[in-house]
């Protein structure tokens, strides 16, 4: 019974040793970003600087800006 169980721990002992060489031997792949999950484009406000998300912007002659009041003031319209 001895001889038996000291067996089944080599065989598991091996296995395991066998399984972590390869496991190493593996190439790692980057982390990829999951789809849909990307951050907005930003563009900066032609009057003030701030950066805004680029749907939100308040497009003008000139650029795009943050808000209205600013593209008034940047633009005399």
């Amino acid at each position: 019974m001895t001889k038996l169980l000291i067996a089944l721990l080599a065989a598991l002992a091996g296995a395991a040793l066998w399984q972590r060489g390869r496991l190493a031997r593996r190439p790692r792949q980057p982390a990829r970003q999951p789809p849909g999950r990307c951050l907005p484009i930003m563009v900066p406000c032609a009057h003030c600087g701030t950066h805004v998300p680029e749907g939100e912007a308040v497009t003008g002659r000139q650029g795009s800006y943050c808000c209205a009041s600013h593209r008034r003031a940047a633009e005399g319209a």
